[in-house]
């Protein structure tokens, strides 16, 4: 049994050299849970996308709601991999939901058809510059961030 741990010795220590360099030895920040909900004028908020944006650093976090208006934010940095989360910290806050518009065939067949998407949510709320919203995720992550959008 020895001898085994021994053959897999090399390959272990081999694992912890290259793994660092296959990082860049580069420590990523910590993430942490946020997750929340959305609705508008009371009700939930199906199939919207929900983007956290930083003015202090690049690690921005993307969320789709669900049915039942939840959403799981993820940081959109490749490096992570997909894992769910955000940086703890203040965001800046766009919410949209884009719908199928009407569709338009192309000219001969070798034309693509044009089909158009338009959001389903007042547009105030598309973009940071004038949603007002804002968002702190705190250090120990959180479940309880709500948005209440108004369509007045």
């Amino acid at each position: 049994m020895h001898q085994r741990l021994l053959l897999k010795l090399p390959i272990v220590l081999l694992c912890l050299v290259a793994l660092p360099l296959a990082c860049n030895g580069k420590k990523l920040p910590t993430i942490v849970k946020a997750e929340g909900i959305v609705t508008l004028d009371g009700t939930a908020v199906e199939n919207a996308t929900v983007s956290f944006l930083s003015e202090k650093h690049p690690y921005h976090a993307v969320g789709n709601t669900n049915a039942q208006g939840k959403f799981v934010m993820r940081v959109i940095m490749a490096e992570y991999k997909g894992k769910t989360g955000a940086l703890p910290g203040e965001y800046r806050v766009e919410i949209s939901k884009s719908v199928m518009g009407d569709k338009k065939p192309g000219a001969s067949d070798d034309e693509p058809i044009t089909i158009n998407l338009r959001n389903e949510l007042p547009m105030q709320y598309a973009s940071i510059a004038s949603s007002g919203l804002k968002v702190t995720v705190p250090d120990t992550g959180t479940d309880q961030i709500k948005f209440e959008l108004t369509s007045k």
